[in-house]
Formats: structure tokens, sequence, C-alpha cells
């Protein structure tokens, strides 16, 4: 049975994708309450796999990590403009990051998002390490209890990011392993 709240939501989804198309305004998420986070970015129309969700514009170059930030280079900081910085950590994304040209991150589909879905991503696939968070909320069964970076990530979730994640990640991966080997010679 649908509570009159998840009622609504369809009717307005259904609304919405209708209105949702080539050459329409409407970037297909808004800005929502959430029962235990404070505010979320959710769907209002469907987006399939690899698809851009969330164009990432940088608003100002940062010159270290924060509570605002997102890590894109090694030694790169932003702050994000628009409803990026309002997107909702989950250790079951359904968005990942990917390096645009006007030096932001975009999320982009990890897997189909359906509207009404929240947009959530998994914060450790754009930072290489977490400095100010707080414990993870998102309640998924793959929750890992600490909002974490990417360096503490499993090399099986490393795995099933491949492709999703900032690619600076990648080199700092790279320069851990030659940093460990030099040290064992």
């Amino acid at each position: 049975m649908f509570q009159e709240e998840e009622v609504l939501d369809l009717k307005m989804c259904d609304l919405e994708g209708d209105l949702q198309g080539e050459g329409k305004d409407e970037p297909g998420y808004e800005l929502r309450s959430t029962p235990d986070k404070g505010a979320g970015v959710y769907a209002t129309r469907n987006f399939s796999k690899n698809s851009i969700v969330v164009i990432g514009n940088p608003i100002k170059k940062a010159e270290k990590n924060t509570p605002w930030t997102t890590q894109v280079g090694i030694n790169s900081f932003i702050l994000r403009g628009g409803l990026s910085s309002k997107v909702n950590h989950s250790c079951s994304p359904n968005v990942g990051y990917r390096d645009n040209d006007n030096g932001g991150m975009d999320y982009v589909a990890f897997r189909d998002i359906l509207c009404g879905d929240e947009i959530v991503t998994d914060y450790a696939m754009g930072n290489y390490v977490i400095e100010h968070m707080p414990e993870c909320l998102c309640g998924s069964s793959r929750c890992r209890k600490q909002i974490t970076g990417w360096k503490d990530l499993p090399g099986e979730m490393k795995k099933e990011y491949a492709g999703f994640h900032a690619q600076y990640l990648a080199k700092m991966d790279a320069n851990e392993r030659e940093s460990k080997m030099n040290s064992s010679i």
C-alpha cells in the first residue's frame, strides 16, 4: 500500500517525466527534504546507467580539503556550484564521478535511476581521504558505518567503481604502490 506522500511523488514524476525531454530547461532533479539527513537531491525523471545526472560546475578553487570542498586532483580542491554540493553519501551509490572539461566532476549514473530516487554517491569515488565527515547514515545493507575515502576502500569496491571515480584516484593508488615498493627495497 502506498503512503500518500509516495503517491504524490509518483504523480509528480509522471508529470515531470512527460515534460522532460530534449531542449527542456529542467535538469531532471530537485532539492527535497530527507527523513534523516536534512536535504537531498532527488530525480524528477529516469536516468539510464552512464548518463550524466548532475553537471559539476566549480565555483572556485580551494586551497585545502574542507567539509565543503571536492577533491579534483592530487592536491586540487574546488567548491561546487548548484545542487551538486547537496548530493548525499551512500555506501550503495547510484551515481559516480567523472572528470569534466570545466575543472569539476559530473555525477554519472552508476546504475539506472528511477524518478523519485534520491541521487546518492559514495564520497570515496571522488576523495582520496575523507577528513571532515560524521558517521555514515546511509542505512544501506553495505554501509561501512564511517564515510571513508578511496584510500580506505577494499580492492573489490575499487574494481566495482571502475569508470565511475575521479581519474586522479588511480594515480594516487599507483603512487602509493610505488612508494611501498621503494620503501621495501
